[in-house]
């Protein structure tokens, strides 16, 4: 772990210190298409029409569904979002970028069991791939955590444990490069949490040199769905350092991860102690050769504050990026020492 230790870091704060309050503003996604603009110029109880009537020329169109579901999501009308979302999976594309989007969004909403079902399927359709792995981990652990049914917590959090050892022990191409690292900062959050689940030490069979919490103030990750696609995330810290891919490190102690051209992320920020004020939050999209069953790339951004402590708290976005070589704001942090 020392690629996040070191001078530039500070001193650690001890585990559980929750050493400021994050405000987090995300930036509202705002797609843009005739067939939103539609939606919101008729009244609310037109709007269901107004959406059967847009799908007749958008029906072969995932992203119609994924910005329908998002729009009536804002609105607060959840079970119509579910239902329009619902159609990706009626589909039948068959498409890991397809499934992985669904995904992201249904454990964006909350809905934690459809995610994990929609995770589980696209790992059968592409073990090769170490994000497959870590997508479905996530997601079990948050279910775990979320869990009242202590049985049900306990194996999720030891079977999201053994899905990120995989990542960490796993030889993958060598487009996804460090993505261990990232893998292993997720793994010592859980083990301690997994433990007062009732997980056995005889259980855990990371190597005990590889076990150190790392919990810091600030924590960004950024992950898309298509591959061979170039995105970078870039903080621009209080001070207006910019950190991104080719300055990694900043004078507080701000540290990007590899910089990942050709796969899907993550890309990562964390400071272990924030300076105060804003921290913005951007993605720099190059572009992908990849073929877009959906017309575009799907990012997904979850932002925490007080990482691996027991105060922590995580925001989650998605949006998609269109235009290549755009730079797009995600949302702002706004830290305050206790």
């Amino acid at each position: 772990m020392a690629r996040h230790g070191g001078s530039q870091q500070g001193e650690a704060a001890e585990p559980g210190d929750g050493r400021g309050e994050g405000t987090v503003t995300i930036k509202e996604w705002n797609p843009k298409t005739p067939y939103i603009d539609a939606l919101s110029e008729v009244p609310a109880d037109q709007r269901f029409q107004a959406y059967i009537k847009q799908r007749a020329d958008y029906a072969e169109s995932p992203a119609f569904f994924l910005d329908c579901a998002d729009f009536f999501q804002r609105q607060g009308d959840t079970v119509l979002a579910r239902q329009v979302l619902s159609n990706l999976a009626e589909m039948e594309l068959e498409s890991p970028q397809v499934l992985r989007v669904l995904g992201h969004r249904l454990a964006q909403w909350d809905s934690l069991d459809l995610a994990i079902m929609t995770f589980e399927e696209v790992l059968a359709m592409r073990p090769e791939e170490p994000q497959s792995y870590r997508d479905l981990a996530l997601v079990l652990a948050r279910r775990a955590e979320a869990s009242d049914d202590p049985k049900k917590a306990r194996a999720d959090f030891a079977r999201a444990i053994d899905l990120l050892e995989q990542v960490v022990m796993g030889e993958w191409d060598g487009r996804f490069d460090q993505i261990e690292v990232i893998a292993l900062e997720e793994i010592n959050r859980l083990l301690p949490l997994a433990k007062q689940a009732g997980v056995k030490d005889s259980e855990i069979t990371l190597d005990e040199r590889l076990v150190k919490l790392l919990d810091v103030d600030i924590r960004i990750v950024m992950t898309w769905d298509a591959d061979l696609t170039d995105i970078d995330l870039w903080v621009i810290e209080p001070s207006g350092e910019k950190a991104y891919y080719s300055h990694n490190r900043t004078t507080i102690g701000g540290l990007v991860s590899c910089d990942y051209t050709q796969g899907y992320g993550p890309e990562e920020y964390m400071v272990r102690r924030a300076m105060p004020g804003k921290y913005n939050v951007k993605a720099h999209f190059y572009g992908s050769s990849a073929v877009k069953v959906l017309g575009s790339v799907t990012v997904q951004v979850d932002v925490f504050t007080n990482y691996g402590r027991p105060d922590q708290k995580r925001q989650s976005l998605t949006l998609q990026l269109k235009k290549a070589d755009d730079v797009y704001q995600i949302g702002e942090i706004e830290f305050t020492p206790k």
